[in-house]
């Protein structure tokens, strides 16, 4: 028999048609992330089974005729047998156990019953932590605009350095008002004089409205 020839064929192929049985495909099922575990399960590969008519691929021949190193007229004479054989066991009540795919079996309709083998792994899991980055830009969407984080980060820290100055400009006028006053004191002392008006008030002499006549 040529069951391990055929399993490789299907495995390199990913789809073995047998005339009288059906045709063998594997599924590959995608990677799935276990966040509980921190960790990315990899993709499996499983194994169905199409009941349909199934003819093999012209090149099929010369791939077998290669793998048991016979021509490619006595393969294709073989594997007619083989599958007459498959076919007529799996009618007469045989469980055939095929190594790598499956069990083939007859069902209650006397169609061909397909259990598939265990799941194939290829690949081990993963770790996966989760990656912050705290510079990533990513899109902002702010009224009509859209920007991204980058350039809000900027405006708002622009908007908060011109609210945040304000006192500085307080501090230094009051820093000048404290200085003059010091200056005024020292130049003109500390006492009631200081801060009042020195200079003496003299009358203006009005003119007489009138003149006298010799």
């Amino acid at each position: 028999m040529m069951y391990n020839q055929l399993y490789q064929y299907l495995l390199q192929h990913h789809e073995l048609a047998i005339p009288g049985t059906g045709t063998f495909l594997i599924e590959r099922k995608v990677a799935v992330i276990d966040f509980p575990n921190k960790r990315i399960d990899p993709p499996v590969y499983t194994i169905a089974m199409q009941t349909r008519a199934a003819t093999p691929a012209n090149y099929f021949f010369t791939w077998l005729a290669h793998a048991l190193h016979i021509d490619s007229r006595e393969a294709m004479t073989r594997f007619n047998d083989f599958s007459h054989q498959l076919e007529k066991q799996i009618a007469g009540g045989t469980t055939v156990e095929w190594n790598g795919v499956g069990i083939l079996s007859r069902g209650l309709g006397g169609e061909v019953k397909f259990v598939p083998a265990k799941q194939q792994v290829q690949e081990k899991p993963i770790t996966a932590e989760k990656v912050i980055r705290g510079k990533a830009e990513h899109m902002v969407r702010v009224g009509e605009d859209q920007k991204t984080s980058a350039e809000m980060e900027e405006m708002l820290n622009r908007t908060e350095t011109k609210k945040s100055f304000w006192w500085a400009y307080a501090v230094a006028v009051g820093l000048l008002a404290i200085m003059f006053i010091g200056w005024y004191f020292s130049e003109h002392g500390v006492d009631l004089a200081a801060t009042a008006n020195n200079k003496y008030v003299v009358p203006v002499q009005p003119e007489p409205s009138y003149k006298v006549l010799p």
